[in-house]
């Protein structure tokens, strides 16, 4: 797959049976994968913001169905080896602010696995799309 060459670890969003207690799982996936960073410019009345969007293919591998992803999990560029607690120093907001740029909450899902005739898929081949920001 082209210009995959990145890791990337996932933060799974998972609730406890019975307490409904949130926590996260952490996980590096096990193959080379391709990240975007992309700044944009949002202009409305009269108010400008500018923010950063972030884009991860990942090509498909055999266990990536188990994976099991969501919208809020997190996803962040690199390997990372800090777990989030919900404690300080460990909280969503601590951990996005360590890794900033290259950290994003994913917003949408793609799974682009069927062999269909689109240039985009012959060039990238079956993957998994998300986003976030």
């Amino acid at each position: 797959m082209l210009g995959c060459n990145q890791n990337i670890t996932i933060w799974q969003r998972k609730k406890t049976p019975g307490t409904g207690c949130e926590f996260f799982v952490r996980k590096i996936l096990p193959v080379k994968c391709r990240w975007r960073n992309r700044t944009e410019r949002d202009i409305n009345n009269l108010t400008s913001n500018i923010y950063t969007s972030c884009i991860a293919i990942i090509p498909y591998y055999p266990g990536l169905s188990g994976l099991e992803l969501k919208e809020g999990d997190i996803m962040a560029l690199g390997v990372c080896d800090i777990d989030i607690t919900g404690n300080s120093p460990y909280t969503i907001g601590d951990v996005k602010r360590l890794y900033s740029p290259n950290i994003a909450v994913i917003k949408s899902i793609a799974y682009n696995f069927s062999d269909n005739n689109s240039g985009d898929f012959e060039m990238k081949g079956k993957h998994l799309r998300l986003t976030g920001d």
